[in-house]
């Protein structure tokens, strides 16, 4: 009985924590998180990055932010189960604020082109979707220092980040309070 609960409890918190990289990828990350603080410095608050989407087309992250009121930027991965949990939410919120000025980019994590794209096929993602397929080592991840997924990033139309890390009900009541002003 006793074992069961345990092994219930760790199963639990496996399900609850993000994707995370491995250790051995998390250290060889050391420098990179130093050209983050310095890249950081300058403007904090705006994002801005061009990465190719799943047709290989470069996608300047400021020209999404300027067709929307805000954006989410997504970061995720098909092989990260907590990323595709959340996908449905994420779907949902989108199909309900799309048209009042909502946007998102996904940015994904994966090293593999075909599963990339057939999860986002699979999940109906139907907004922007880029990576430069280098998984942990994307580098939008890497300038922005997303250390574990699924985690987002919100930006208004000139790309100054308005909200982070929320996901579940707090991203839906923060997009919900958002457009009713």
């Amino acid at each position: 009985m006793k074992i069961s609960y345990i092994l219930g409890l760790t199963a639990i918190m496996f399900i609850l924590t993000a994707c995370q990289p491995s250790k051995s990828k998390a250290n060889d990350t050391t420098s990179k998180t130093e050209m983050v603080e310095e890249q950081s410095e300058d403007n904090p608050n705006v994002i801005s990055f061009t990465q190719n989407d799943m047709d290989n087309i470069p996608v300047d992250a400021t020209d999404e932010f300027a067709k929307h009121k805000i954006t989410i930027i997504d970061f995720w991965a098909s092989w990260c189960p907590p990323c595709r949990r959340e996908m449905p939410n994420l779907v949902n919120v989108y199909n309900n604020y799309k048209d009042k000025g909502l946007g998102i980019i996904g940015v994904s994590l994966d090293e593999d082109k075909e599963q990339w794209t057939d999860a986002v096929k699979g999940m109906n993602m139907t907004w922007t979707q880029v990576s430069d397929l280098q998984g942990w080592d994307n580098q939008v991840a890497v300038k922005y220092g997303v250390r574990s997924i699924p985690y987002t990033m919100i930006v208004d139309s000139k790309g100054k980040l308005i909200a982070k890390e929320l996901r579940g009900e707090e991203l839906e009541t923060f997009v919900a309070r958002y457009f009713q002003n």
